[in-house]
């Protein structure tokens, strides 16, 4: 059995620059011992930047990064605690499965027995028990990543970092991947951070996620959190598809603010916790929250906004009916369940769309 700690990591106002070039800004964030903690952002944004500042490989130019309450910004990456696993996993091909997972206790000294004791109870739990034996040529990509996670893991760490592991596999082995990552945390309880530019990876696995932007953090929360209550249209998009409808925020005939567009109209402003500020705006609401009823219905509920459109483009995909439906100069994306769904509409056809006003979400850009 192995005995991982579980650890806390805090960033205060961490800055990195690679000479002229800003690639961290004042990141501020907490991750709590035991959690499972995502980094979400597309290329370029500092994702694995801060990883590596969090496993010793970059010193941040200002700021202060702690574990455990204790700076550790002076500390080599051997003395930290933390286990990585690269993009490029860096699998050797002249060594087994075996030999590979064992490196880093052979490193440290560690006993025969006990480096076969901890190499066969981490092999066994990443289910490589029984390939041992095999070169990674000889391995699928998913069992590559294993090898490359057992062999992080053996060393008993307090941190583990994943730089996008899931990037090279196909889908439906990113699905199991992901799904045996997540598992293997819950059972060891250690420290994750994962970052990824997938953001169905990040909402299935996480227990919290940063959204990142041009090495800034622009939102962090729980997956159903940034979800629903995007802070801005980068945060709405980055999580999933989006409906934005740009308008402005503008005062009514009784003093009250809403919103207001050539394609909504006059909305009122629901959700008074996140009133964006006067001005430019956008409506926010997601495809699967989007009623499609045909355009001659008498459905027009006062608790929904409506809106006619013309449908333009029709997917089928799986699950779901994808309709993009055009309302004046905008596109709405609706997703209807299959079967359930009416009788699919061709395009060309008029219909009516019905959003639920207490889903959209009002956000500056």
């Amino acid at each position: 059995m192995l005995v991982l700690k579980r650890s806390s990591i805090e960033a205060k106002g961490v800055s990195l620059s690679h000479g002229d070039k800003r690639i961290l800004s004042g990141i501020d964030l907490r991750i709590e011992s035991g959690e499972f903690f995502c980094i979400l952002g597309p290329s370029g944004a500092g994702k694995t930047t801060f990883l590596r500042v969090v496993a010793g490989l970059e010193t941040p130019d200002s700021g202060e990064l702690l574990i455990d309450g204790d700076p550790v910004s002076s500390k080599p990456p051997q003395k930290r605690g933390v286990g990585m696993v690269f993009q490029s996993l860096g699998l050797w091909p002249h060594m087994t499965v075996y030999e590979t997972v064992s490196y880093g206790l052979v490193r440290q000294g560690v006993p025969e027995a006990d480096i076969r004791r901890k190499v066969d109870f981490m092999l066994k739990l990443v289910g490589l028990d029984e390939l041992a034996q095999r070169y990674p040529g000889e391995l699928s990509g998913g069992q590559q990543q294993k090898v490359a996670i057992a062999r992080a893991l053996v060393v008993e760490p307090r941190i583990l970092l994943l730089d996008q592991p899931m990037s090279a596999l196909d889908q439906p082995f990113r699905i199991h991947l992901r799904r045996d990552i997540q598992s293997l945390q819950r059972k060891l309880g250690i420290t994750t951070i994962m970052v990824t530019h997938d953001p169905e990876e990040a909402l299935s696995v996480a227990d919290r996620i940063a959204v990142i932007r041009d090495g800034r953090i622009q939102q962090i929360g729980s997956p159903p959190a940034l979800y629903d209550y995007p802070f801005d249209t980068f945060v709405a998009n980055s999580v999933g598809t989006a409906n934005l409808i740009a308008g402005s925020i503008e005062e009514d005939e009784a003093g009250a603010a809403c919103f207001y567009s050539d394609a909504t109209g006059s909305v009122p402003l629901l959700d008074r916790l996140r009133v964006p500020a006067p001005g430019r705006a956008y409506a926010c609401f997601r495809p699967s929250s989007v009623h499609v009823a045909p355009y001659d219905s008498s459905a027009h509920d006062a608790d929904y906004l409506w809106m006619n459109g013309r449908i333009f483009r029709s997917e089928f995909r799986g699950g779901y009916l994808r309709y993009s439906v055009g309302v004046g100069d905008e596109t709405v994306v609706c997703d209807l369940p299959h079967r359930t769904a009416t009788l699919p509409m061709p395009v060309g056809s008029e219909v009516l769309l019905g959003i639920e006003i207490s889903q959209i979400r009002f956000v500056n850009a």
